[in-house]
C-alpha cells in the first residue's frame, strides 16, 4: 500500500489504496484539502505541490495541464489533488495561502440585533 503525506501543521500521512486520487485519499485520512469544485477539476483549490515521489502519481492529462497552465501553475511539481492517482509513496505540501481562513468565513459571523 502506498504511503501518503501531507505536509501541513498537522502532519497527516498514511497507508492507503493504489488508484485513488490525492483528494479521495485527503478524505480517507480525514485532511481538510479544499476542492471548491467537488473534483471536477474546473479550480485549483486542491492544487498541492509534490515534494517527493512525483513519478508515483498517475501522468497529467490534458484537463488538468489546461488548467495549470490557464493558472500560470506551469511547473512540474505542481498537481491537482483531485486529478492526480497514486502509484506509489508520495510526500505533497499544500501551499500556504491555502490554509488561511477564507475572508467568507470570517465575514459570516452575525450579529445578534440590539434589545
Amino acid at each position: 500500500m502506498p504511503r501518503v503525506t501531507f505536509i501541513h501543521p498537522e502532519g497527516t500521512s498514511g497507508d492507503v489504496a493504489a488508484d485513488l486520487s490525492l483528494l479521495e485519499v485527503a478524505q480517507q485520512l480525514g485532511f481538510p484539502l479544499n476542492n471548491d469544485c467537488g473534483g471536477n477539476a474546473s479550480c485549483t483549490t486542491c492544487r498541492v505541490d509534490v515534494v517527493a515521489g512525483l513519478g508515483n502519481l498517475s501522468d497529467i492529462d490534458f484537463d488538468e495541464q489546461d488548467l495549470l497552465d490557464r493558472e500560470a501553475l506551469t511547473e512540474p511539481y505542481r498537481r491537482l489533488g483531485c486529478q492526480a492517482r497514486v502509484l506509489g509513496d508520495v510526500i505533497v505540501q499544500v501551499p500556504e495561502e491555502k490554509w488561511e481562513k477564507s475572508s467568507s468565513d470570517q465575514s459570516q459571523e452575525v450579529e445578534s440585533p440590539s434589545q
